[in-house]
């Protein structure tokens, strides 16, 4: 049976059952990638959602352009004035844990949905298929990676990169 330990406020709740995680946790966190916040020390992972990393270059109109700190710089932007509350949907092999993360409280305002609309991430699917509509609204209106060239970040992470 696999366990996850979440952490909520500075105490921990010791869960098991990955697939009925309930627990949430909130707070403002540090934005590690678009993808990743940290809350004081505990990662969490956007959950049904995969973001370009930090260091990720895409090309548009014939120029390369530094989209993954876009990406980042995007997801700093919208989370900085706001707590977040993030439901826990499981455990991720990193040790993270994977969630939905909502602004002003849960059902509230899905920010992985929001990274998905703007075209800073895509849709996980083999995790969820909840943000493929998002990153078919994305592509269509040729918002973030979208208005050029990339290599999806599950491709880049093994080391393919755009050709030049």
């Amino acid at each position: 049976m696999a366990s996850v330990v979440a952490g909520v406020g500075l105490g921990a709740i010791f869960l098991t059952e990955p697939v009925a995680l309930a627990a949430e946790i909130v707070g403002k966190p540090r934005v590690v990638d678009a993808d990743t916040l940290d809350f004081s020390g505990r990662l969490v992972r956007l959950y049904g959602i995969d973001a370009l990393e930090v260091d990720q270059v895409c090309g548009a109109e014939g120029h390369d352009w530094a989209c993954g700190k876009e990406a980042r710089w995007a997801a700093l932007d919208r989370l900085s004035p706001h707590w977040v509350t993030c439901v826990v949907k499981a455990g991720t092999s990193e040790g993270m844990v994977a969630a939905v993360c909502y602004l002003a409280g849960i059902g509230q305002y899905d920010f992985n949905a929001w990274l998905v609309e703007r075209g800073w991430a895509l849709a996980d699917r083999d995790a969820s298929d909840a943000y493929v509509a998002a990153e078919d609204a994305a592509r269509r209106a040729g918002r973030g990676l979208w208005r050029g060239t990339f290599v999806p970040p599950w491709d880049w992470r093994a080391g393919r990169r755009l050709p030049p």
